[in-house]
């Protein structure tokens, strides 16, 4: 019985993330989810009695995939260790977009602190690359402008789907559009590395 309320509740994250992505929580009725899993809005009560729950317990996930890839971060002395670091960072971005929303923190406000401390927590790891890769002599730049690099690097990645949104018109961001927010923020650090290649992205 036990493997049956986990099977279910595992089909009603996977639905719920796959829905999200498509049109944010916010825009998501519970009946669209029951009827994606193929369950009763009853049962999809008994395992989420809110759907800010399922959003909370969603972001536990993201911010898990997150933390692994700086885990999975090879050390900078290879310059292209870094651009599969951009490259998986993106990925997990696409794959868990709906959370670049700022309606997910008005359906779910206990979230923000957790998403602050996830950015300050992947700032800090991207900082220590950065610092890392002059030490190394891979990169040239002072820690000011590290810190520049930094902010402007997370404001670029973090609101991309936003710009494609709002300024370019794309109703429906796609995979392929990940390799236009990449190039976006390696342009970022190009003028202090030395020849430097395109990213491109990894695909799945």
């Amino acid at each position: 019985m036990a493997d049956e309320k986990t099977s279910t509740r595992d089909k009603i994250l996977e639905a719920c993330r796959f829905l999200f992505n498509e049109r944010g929580p916010a825009e998501v009725t519970t009946a669209e989810i029951a009827a994606a899993v193929g369950i009763s809005e009853g049962n999809l009560h008994y395992h989420f009695r809110r759907k800010e729950q399922i959003v909370i317990t969603l972001f536990d996930s993201f911010a898990a995939a997150l933390e692994q890839v700086g885990a999975n971060a090879e050390a900078p002395w290879r310059l292209e260790a870094h651009r599969l670091y951009l490259a998986d960072w993106f990925n997990v971005m696409w794959e868990w977009r709906f959370f670049y929303s700022a309606s997910v923190y008005r359906l779910a406000p206990v979230l923000r602190p957790k998403l602050k401390l996830l950015a300050d927590r992947g700032q800090a790891h991207v900082r220590q690359t950065l610092a890392e890769m002059v030490a190394l002599g891979k990169l040239r730049a002072s820690p000011e402008e590290i810190d520049r690099l930094v902010v402007n690097a997370w404001i670029v990645s973090t609101y991309w789907i936003d710009y494609l949104r709002t300024r370019q018109g794309v109703d429906a961001v796609t995979r392929d559009h990940l390799q236009w927010g990449l190039a976006q923020v390696e342009s970022l650090f190009l003028p202090h590395v030395a020849r430097a290649r395109p990213m491109s992205i990894v695909a799945e």
